[in-house]
C-alpha cells in the first residue's frame, strides 16, 4: 500500500503539469505493448503498428526489454528531460536501452503525436476543472478506484508498502495515454535551475503519473497524424498559426503556447497578436500574467467542439463526471 502524506503547503502547491513528456510516454507505450500481448482488451491500430515495428527488429528486443526492466530508474530522467546517457558512469547496456527507446519513440509514438497531445490536453483540462469544483482530495481519489483520502493522507491499496512525505514541495500530476492501472509516484532530488556548482540547492521533486484510462483503452483511440482528416484551416492561416488557434480553445499563456508547440516565446506572441487583431483570439492581462483564449468567431472557424469526445471508455466518462458535492480538505 502506498501512503502519501500531504501538508497544507503540499496541497497548495499541487498542480497539473502543462507540458508533455514524450520520452516518458514512450517508455509507458513500450509497457502497454507488452501488456497487450496478454490481454484481449486495449488492442487497436496503434498496437498493430507497434507490434509490426518491433517484430521486424529482433536485434532491438534485448535493449527494449532492458529499458522496461530499469524503468523505475529511467523514469525520473525521462520525466525531467535530463539525459542520463551523457553521464560517463552510465552502463553501456543502459545507453543501448535509451538509444533503442528513442528509436521506438520516433517510429511508434511520434506518428501519433497529435492524437496523443489532444488526449493529454483534454485530460489536463478535465482534472483541473475537477480540482476547482470538487477539491484535490476528491480528484486524487478519482485518479484511481482503490485510492482513499483521509486527514491529509492519500492511500492507494496497490503494490508494496511505501510511505512518502512530499516535504512541502507539492505534487505535479502528469497524465499518460499509455499507462494503465495504478498511478505511479516518482520522487527524486533535483538541483535548482539558475545556479551552478556548489551553490545549486538540492530540492525534492514529486511527480505522480496517472493514466488517461486505467483500463488501458485510451490507446485504441489513437490515429496517425497522416491519417487524420485534412482540415482547410492550416491552408488558410498557416500550420503554426492554426496550431496556436487550436491550442487556445482553452486559455493559455504565451509561455505555455511556446512550450506546447515548441516555438519561441516571441513567435508565440506574434501569432497570438495576429489572431487577436483578426478577432479570433482575446487576451486578458492580470498584473504580469497574460492569457489568450479563442473567441466565438475563432471557435466557429475551428469547427470543432472545445470538449473532445471520450468515446473509448464509458467507465472513465462516468467516473470523471463532476456532479458530486465537493469534500472539505483537511491536512
Amino acid at each position: 500500500m502506498l501512503t502519501v502524506h500531504f501538508t497544507h503547503e503540499d496541497i497548495a502547491k499541487a498542480r497539473m503539469s502543462p507540458l508533455a513528456r514524450p520520452e516518458a510516454e514512450s517508455l509507458y507505450a513500450l509497457g502497454h505493448l507488452e501488456r497487450s500481448a496478454r490481454q484481449s482488451r486495449g488492442v487497436g491500430k496503434w498496437v498493430s503498428h507497434a507490434r509490426a515495428w518491433v517484430a521486424a527488429r529482433p536485434s532491438r528486443h534485448p535493449a527494449l526489454q532492458h529499458a522496461l526492466h530499469i524503468s523505475d530508474e529511467l523514469m525520473p530522467f525521462l520525466l525531467s528531460r535530463r539525459s542520463p546517457d551523457r553521464d560517463a558512469a552510465v552502463p553501456e547496456d543502459t545507453r543501448r536501452a535509451l538509444a533503442a527507446l528513442a528509436e521506438f519513440r520516433k517510429a511508434c509514438v511520434t506518428p501519433y503525436e497529435t492524437s496523443i497531445r489532444e488526449m493529454l490536453d483534454e485530460t489536463r483540462h478535465r482534472y483541473s476543472r475537477m480540482v476547482a469544483q470538487l477539491g484535490l482530495a476528491e480528484t486524487l481519489e478519482r485518479l484511481q478506484y482503490n485510492a482513499k483520502w483521509q486527514a491529509g493522507r492519500l492511500t492507494v491499496d496497490d503494490g508494496p508498502d511505501r510511505e512518502v512525505c512530499l516535504g512541502g514541495q507539492g505534487l505535479e500530476l502528469v497524465p499518460s495515454v499509455f499507462l494503465s492501472g495504478t498511478p505511479r509516484l516518482y520522487t527524486w532530488q533535483d538541483r535548482e535551475a539558475g545556479r551552478t556548482g556548489a551553490e545549486r540547492a538540492v530540492r525534492p521533486v514529486n511527480v505522480m503519473v496517472f493514466p488517461v484510462c486505467p483500463h488501458g483503452l485510451a490507446a485504441t483511440a489513437l490515429v496517425k497524424d497522416a491519417q487524420r482528416p485534412t482540415r482547410p484551416l492550416p491552408q488558410l492561416l498557416g500550420r503554426t498559426r492554426a496550431a496556436v488557434l487550436e491550442r487556445l480553445t482553452r486559455p493559455q499563456s504565451t509561455s505555455e503556447l511556446s512550450a506546447a508547440l515548441r516555438i519561441s516565446v516571441t513567435t508565440a506572441s506574434e501569432h497570438a497578436s495576429v489572431l487577436r487583431s483578426s478577432g479570433l483570439v482575446s487576451t486578458t492581462r492580470n498584473g504580469s500574467s497574460v492569457r489568450h483564449e479563442v473567441t466565438a468567431l475563432g471557435a466557429l472557424m475551428l469547427n470543432s467542439p472545445t470538449e473532445p469526445a471520450r468515446a473509448w471508455c464509458r467507465d472513465c466518462a462516468d467516473r470523471c463526471a463532476t456532479d458530486s458535492p465537493a469534500r472539505e480538505l483537511v491536512a
